[in-house]
Order: structure tokens, then C-alpha cells, then sequence
């Protein structure tokens, strides 16, 4: 059985080296704020977080991945909403 939850990203910034961003899902009581380094494709940072990094990481980066395809641009707050 898959298990869907909502996130979201708001307050993000990006260029061809990094997303930064605000991250949350309620569903597993997640919030922090981190930056993302696309050409390693990995997190640089996590702060502001509600619960220790290691429960956090992965972020599900590859939304804003699958969103830049699509659109070829980000907006200020990108989410996955499961209905």
C-alpha cells in the first residue's frame, strides 16, 4: 500500500546551483527551512526544524525538480496535495 502525504514548499529561491526553501507537511509534523545543492543533490543545510534532521531528510526535492520540468520555472510556494 502506498502512503501519500501533503508538502509544501514556500518562500523558495533557486538559481542552477540551489534550492532554498521553507519546507512542511503536516501530516508527519514536519517544518524547517534548508538549502539544497542540485549538482550534488544533496542538503547543505536544514534549520529552523521542528524535529531532528535525520527524521526530516529526505525532503522530497524531487517535486521542485519535477515542477521546474513541467513549468520551467518555480513559484514563490510549490505543494503536493493528496486527496
Amino acid at each position: 500500500m502506498i502512503h501519500y502525504i501533503n508538502f509544501f514548499f514556500n518562500n523558495i529561491e533557486y538559481d542552477e546551483y540551489y534550492y532554498q526553501a521553507e519546507f512542511s507537511s503536516p501530516d508527519v509534523n514536519v517544518h524547517c527551512n534548508f538549502r539544497y545543492n542540485r549538482k550534488t543533490k544533496c542538503c547543505e543545510e536544514i534549520w529552523n526544524y521542528n524535529r531532528p534532521p535525520e527524521e526530516i531528510e529526505p525532503i522530497p526535492v524531487w517535486w521542485l525538480e519535477k515542477r521546474m520540468q513541467e513549468n520551467g520555472k518555480l513559484h514563490r510556494c510549490e505543494s503536493k496535495i493528496s486527496y
